[in-house]
């Protein structure tokens, strides 16, 4: 039963009370009306007096009945509202608790992934770190090797410079002969 199913309870308590209150005028007037017909009644006065008794006696044993009645549905009833007061404090109790399990397991996943996230970070920045310093190492052997083949093709070059400067001469010399034979012969 929830609160609004106790609300409930409580308003359809509250119209059997009026109810009740109603019924007792009714019972009331009834008896009044009782009393009043029994001392106009044409009998002596004795009987009547002793009838009288007899219906306040019945009327006020009566209304015992209906208070004592009346009494113990009310403490029934209140002591349901009570029990289902508890229950509903129990059970938001139990919820609050369940919520603050679930926020707490919450917040230990996030402070997992967190970490997790963290170590990542960590673990690439010095993927990275290595990285940069392999690319470092690897330009310099780069760069090295470079300076050592520019070496190596200026020795080729200047090799070939100098094979070229004397098959020029070679040249230049085998030409001048082949024209000064020329020009003896002419």
């Amino acid at each position: 039963m929830g609160l609004f199913d106790y609300l409930e309870e409580k308003k359809r308590e509250a119209i059997r009370r009026r109810h009740l209150r109603e019924a007792s005028k009714i019972l009331t007037g009834a008896a009044f009306g009782l009393l009043g017909g029994i001392l106009f009644a044409p009998q002596e006065g004795k009987k009547t007096r002793e009838d009288i008794v007899k219906k306040s006696k019945d009327v006020a044993d009566n209304a015992v009945s209906v208070a004592k009645d009346t009494a113990d549905t009310i403490q029934f009833k209140a002591y349901q509202a009570g029990d289902q007061v508890k229950k509903t404090y129990t059970d938001l109790r139990e919820r609050v608790a369940n919520k603050k399990e679930d926020l707490e397991d919450d917040v230990e996943v996030a402070k997992a992934k967190a970490k997790a996230i963290g170590e990542i970070v960590k673990a690439g920045a010095e993927d990275l770190k290595d990285d940069v310093k392999n690319t470092k190492d690897e330009v310099k052997e780069t760069a090295k090797n470079i300076k050592e083949d520019i070496k190596e093709g200026a020795k080729d070059i200047k090799k070939e410079a100098e094979k070229s400067k004397e098959d020029a001469k070679d040249t230049v010399k085998e030409t001048k002969e082949k024209v000064e034979k020329e020009a003896k012969k002419n």
